[in-house]
């Protein structure tokens, strides 16, 4: 049976051509990603259960392979500065080689450059060093390579109420993983409220569906006044489509919860202005930041169970979201 073993285990002794040292090996429910000085390699897992059963099989290679490119050419369309190649590998012996076509390949490695340490989004509105002329920028930004982004193939025939009710389930399960720090009464509550809004601002709703991201303040890196977008390709097929504005509450929510009000509005002002369009209404935005904010603070719950570090920043968006909620 074939394994990832021999590849993942050269990868960690930094044996990849036109590196040099041993790389940061980081492993997420999905992928294993190495860290080398100035370039970042990432590999999907081919056995992990619950990313094959609950969002995309790729334990096939072809799967594997169709999915890794789909990510690459996605998000290189985003942020091109970021996402460098897509690189097929081939373990031979004790070296790891780049065979020159990928049919011959083993595995696809995800080629980025590394950005400087601390430029997260996340990282930086932990730290609360960015000012409101930032978060402007950041919405300003983001919609400049949104309007760049051209989706290449059909577009389902859904209506946004039907999009966003078959989103509704994903959101009630993921919010189950932090059913430490989530009670059963609680996330009956948020479910209940969010139902409530989609039927209400999307029954009748005439406008088409139009390309989503997976765009949060952990797939964003900010440096030197620079928005990158980072790894937001969606992970279930469905979650590629969604309403207008949907990409922007993502992570505009993120910094209404760590940063303010104040701050969130000037990345919805930004974004506004570059795009030239009307804000949403007053529901629509609660059920973004409702919707948005179940997704992040069962995430951070999830992260902090090996990042200690998230675990007050989870703290503090689920007071957030509980406030919000009764507001």
């Amino acid at each position: 049976m074939y394994s990832q073993k021999p590849l993942l285990e050269l990868l960690r002794a930094g044996k990849v051509p036109g590196e040099s040292g041993i790389p940061k090996h980081i492993e997420t429910v999905i992928s294993n990603v190495f860290l080398f000085n100035e370039r970042v390699y990432k590999v999907y897992k081919n056995n992990n259960e619950f990313f094959n059963k609950s969002f995309h099989d790729i334990s096939i290679k072809e799967e594997r392979f169709a999915f890794s490119t789909s990510d690459f050419e996605w998000n290189r369309q985003l942020a091109k500065e970021v996402h460098l190649r897509l690189q097929g590998v081939k373990v031979e012996g004790d070296s790891i080689i780049f065979p020159g076509e990928s049919r011959n390949a083993e595995e696809l490695l995800l080629v980025t450059a590394r950005l400087p340490a601390g430029t997260v989004l996340l990282d930086q509105l932990q730290k609360g060093n960015l000012t409101e002329v930032d978060f402007y920028e950041i919405g300003k930004q983001f919609a400049a390579r949104e309007k760049g982004f051209v989706w290449r193939g059909e577009f389902p025939d859904e209506s946004l109420l039907e999009n966003m009710l078959g989103r509704y389930p994903d959101v009630i399960e993921w919010v189950k993983n932090a059913e430490t720090y989530l009670p059963t009464k609680e996330r009956e509550e948020y479910g209940k409220q969010l139902k409530g809004l989609i039927m209400r601002v999307y029954t009748g709703e005439t406008a088409s569906v139009t390309t989503c991201f997976d765009f949060h303040s952990l797939n964003a890196f900010y440096a030197d006044q620079m928005l990158y977008p980072f790894d937001t390709y969606p992970p279930k097929d469905s979650w590629r489509f969604g309403p207008p504005w949907l990409n922007i509450y993502r992570l505009a929510t993120d910094i209404f919860a760590l940063a303010g009000e104040k701050e969130f509005r000037a990345v919805i002002q930004g974004y506004r202005e570059c795009l030239n369009i009307e804000t949403p209404s007053k529901e629509t935005e609660r059920l973004f930041i409702i919707y948005a904010a179940l997704i992040m603070v069962s995430s951070l719950y999830m992260l902090a169970k090996t990042d200690t570090d998230k675990k007050e920043t989870a703290g503090k968006y689920h007071d957030f979201l509980k406030w919000y909620a009764a507001s």
